[in-house]
């Protein structure tokens, strides 16, 4: 069963709330895929990726590198898993449309971005008809709890 977790960010840019929990991903030896509506959006997360930490970087790819099959974190704008990940992140509000295919599905929106809270509200309640596991979590004073926001 596929798990789902939502992140409502407040604190902590959307970017910055991913490259945490990507990074906790790798850490466990898990690959990810990670899906973007644009291609602007998964330029700018690759940059970051490349250069958050001057002293190291998450090694990454992009779609159609030719190095896709063998990158623990593979972005990009098609629901596709070259690299045999469990966990798909979606730090750009797209919905994952094969979720049966994911261990874990993982969607970061910040608080004030209207548009995209509606969407997932949206889905959320499409998820939770359908008897889903899910996991929310929003940003309390610089801490993440679980909180049911979607209500």
């Amino acid at each position: 069963m596929t798990e789902f977790a939502f992140y409502k960010t407040s604190n902590f840019r959307v970017d910055e709330t991913f490259y945490v929990l990507v990074q906790k991903a790798l850490e466990k030896n898990l690959n990810s895929v990670v899906i973007f509506e644009t291609k602007e959006a998964l330029k700018d997360i690759s940059i970051m990726l490349w250069s958050k930490k001057p002293e190291s970087f998450l090694p990454h790819s992009i779609e159609r590198d030719n190095l896709s099959n063998d990158s623990p974190i593979y972005l990009t704008t098609r629901e596709e898993n070259p690299n045999k990940s469990q966990i798909i992140f979606s730090p750009e509000g797209a919905l994952v449309k094969k979720s049966k295919n994911w261990k874990r599905c993982i969607y970061i929106f910040d608080h004030d971005d209207n548009s995209s809270f509606d969407r997932l509200k949206e889905y959320y309640f499409l998820l939770e008809n359908s008897k889903e596991k899910i996991e929310l979590y929003e940003q309390k004073k610089g801490n993440w709890i679980k909180n049911n926001f979607m209500r």
